[in-house]
């Protein structure tokens, strides 16, 4: 369990311990600070054969089967793709109304739950309406703003974040060090799992690039290399929008006019739709349009 999670689960070991654990819970926060981590452990726990305090024994027949992916009272959702879908859920409805093959608790976790369509969401509320005994469920999202409010009234939600910076300090001194001496690392210290994924698949450079394009003006006869970069990962086009977004507030704190800065944001909405709706026709162009008006506004 990673260290900044630790006082969460204690909670949740407490909550089942007096026998208050929720049949449904939502786990919102950034991405990289450990929601699937948290869902997965405290999963493996109410499928151990021998838990102590909401911690797996790691040598049960339980926590041996999740560790081959093969436990079959656990069901986890891919969390990939741009939707999650009514034939996705009704599944997790009939996986929870048989009984657990193991007799005990049967666990469900959602990654991405707010990329549920309305139909989904509504098969879902059916489920949360009439829990079954010893179901539980993990909604996994960055927030709650796109989930319905029927969904969140039936869910104990719970936020989770990086709260105490020494131990974040020393976690990633430990596992993402390389990551860490990147001037970018600022923008997502509170996201350390995906300090360490980038740094783990070797993805510093292309961020540092995206990063440099702005932040050391270097613009000028880098469009081709960036549009390569954010044609690789739709996260780097997410990055990129980020660091854009965070170098206009820096450039109106040192006194760009609100014209200026309204006329390049403006332009940044307006690459963000593009590239969304057809990132293959048009991130050449959208980018394009984005470099010049930065270049014109900024110098």
């Amino acid at each position: 369990m990673y260290p900044w999670l630790s006082a969460v689960q204690q909670q949740y070991a407490q909550q089942q311990q007096q026998g208050r654990l929720h049949h449904a819970h939502l786990l919102h926060g950034l991405e990289g600070v450990g929601k699937r981590a948290l869902a997965e452990q405290l999963s493996q726990a109410l499928l151990c054969e021998q838990p102590l305090q909401m911690q797996p024994c790691g040598q049960c027949k339980g926590c041996k089967l999740i560790a081959a992916g093969t436990h079959p009272d656990l069901l986890m959702l891919s969390g990939e793709g741009s939707s999650i879908g009514v034939d996705a859920i009704r599944a997790i409805s009939d996986f929870i109304q048989h009984s657990a093959q193991q007799g005990g608790a049967k666990c469900v976790i959602i990654p991405n739950a707010q990329r549920m369509t309305v139909a989904a969401s509504n098969a879902l509320l059916k489920t949360l309406e009439e829990p079954n005994n010893h179901c539980y469920l993990w909604l996994l999202s960055p927030g709650t703003a796109n989930l319905s409010a029927t969904i969140l009234s039936r869910c104990a939600k719970q936020q989770i974040a990086v709260q105490d910076n020494e131990v974040l300090d020393t976690w990633l001194q430990n596992h993402a060090a390389q990551a860490i001496q990147q001037p970018f690392a600022v923008h997502f210290k509170t996201q350390p799992l995906l300090l360490r994924q980038w740094q783990e698949n070797d993805e510093l450079g292309q961020i540092q690039t995206l990063y440099q394009a702005l932040y050391e003006q270097q613009l000028a006869g880098n469009e081709q290399k960036l549009v390569d970069i954010l044609a690789q990962n739709s996260q780097y086009i997410a990055i990129f929008r980020l660091f854009v977004s965070q170098f206009l507030l820096h450039k109106s704190q040192q006194g760009l006019s609100f014209t200026a800065f309204e006329r390049c944001y403006r332009q940044l909405q307006h690459f963000s739709e593009q590239v969304t709706q057809t990132p293959g026709l048009n991130m050449s162009l959208a980018l394009a349009q984005l470099l010049r008006v930065l270049k014109q506004e900024l110098g």
